[in-house]
């Protein structure tokens, strides 16, 4: 009504100004689609988005050849998807992964060219295709992927206890390089499970039932300099939302819950009370009650906890669901 007022009040050719503006807008928004190949993802884009992949692209073999260095291969590979510098729109997959960096840095095409390159130095350095095939000491973090939100993304769940917290900070003091290369083998598995056609985010749920006021303490994650690097930015824009359910609701809880769980693409956990009533009213708006699990005031079926009995030293489980 707002808006229709507004336009009313204007003369009639500056007016009709506006209208040509949008319409001009749109006649390039949908020129863009016919244009290039596309999927349902970069559907999706902006045209602010798109103006700012335009101008990323032509910088590709340039991005290329500053990350690689003189070992230069023709293509660039990001969580299994092929970028090809000399034709990037050919494949919108591509697309999708290119705009995770642009969104990162506010469609600064700039900062994403300069963040591009360091990841790909980064994964050159670190040798993520090795790291892939290693196994590391578990987190007695029991994690696990069920069902989806609202728009199709899958969910990602975690447990955590005083011992699961307790042993993640002694480990990073005892053995850093451990800590971090595990933390992005599991932040990789999870970017090359998603196929970036229609699925390219994941939607976070942490359940801290057997957290107390007494379990609270500092977290040194936050404070090691690498590892929020390597989580924030080195896999951006992987997160829509992230919860903490079961939460006691205590600013120093938010503090303590935000500097150990170093949220992807810089997020911020929204913390939820306890009980399912109240889980359900919250996470409900962003995924259906028909795939949140029974224990959250859900309706789906066949997903527990197994608080007990995990074997010392290796992954908790989760039981009848698949391991992340």
């Amino acid at each position: 009504m707002y808006v229709t007022s507004l336009l009313l009040s204007l003369p009639a050719t500056t007016t009709g100004l506006v209208l040509m503006g949008d319409l001009k807008a749109s006649q390039l928004h949908t020129e863009a689609l016919c244009q290039e190949p596309q999927n349902a993802l970069t559907r999706r884009f902006t045209q602010a988005e798109r103006d700012a992949l335009k101008n990323l692209r032509p910088m590709l073999p340039e991005i290329r050849s500053t990350a690689y260095g003189g070992d230069t291969p023709k293509t660039i590979s990001l969580w299994g998807v092929t970028i090809d510098p000399q034709d990037p729109a050919a494949n919108p997959r591509a697309s999708v992964v290119l705009m995770k960096f642009l969104r990162a840095r506010k469609l600064d095409v700039g900062a994403a060219k300069t963040l591009l390159i360091e990841v790909l130095r980064w994964r050159k350095q670190v040798d993520i295709d090795d790291i892939m095939t290693r196994q590391f000491p578990g987190t007695k973090m029991p994690t696990t992927k069920f069902g989806k939100d609202r728009e199709g993304q899958p969910v990602i769940y975690n447990l955590i206890n005083q011992e699961s917290t307790k042993s993640i900070c002694a480990e990073l003091e005892a053995d850093s390089k451990m800590v971090i290369e595990r933390t992005a083998r599991n932040l990789e598995q999870l970017a090359r499970s998603l196929d970036y056609e229609t699925t390219d985010r994941v939607t976070r749920v942490t359940d801290m039932t057997l957290m107390s006021l007494e379990d609270l303490g500092g977290s040194k994650l936050a404070q090691n300099a690498t590892y929020v690097r390597v989580v924030r930015d080195y896999y951006p824009d992987f997160s829509t939302s992230w919860f903490a359910v079961n939460a006691p609701m205590l600013l120093s809880v938010q503090s303590w819950v935000a500097s150990l769980f170093v949220a992807p693409g810089g997020g911020k956990v929204q913390f939820v009370g306890k009980g399912a009533k109240t889980i359900v009213q919250k996470l409900s708006e962003v995924i259906d009650p028909a795939e949140l699990p029974e224990q959250f005031g859900g309706r789906a079926t066949g997903f527990y906890w197994k608080l007990e009995g995990s074997t010392p030293g290796t992954d908790a489980v989760v039981e009848k669901i698949s391991d992340l």
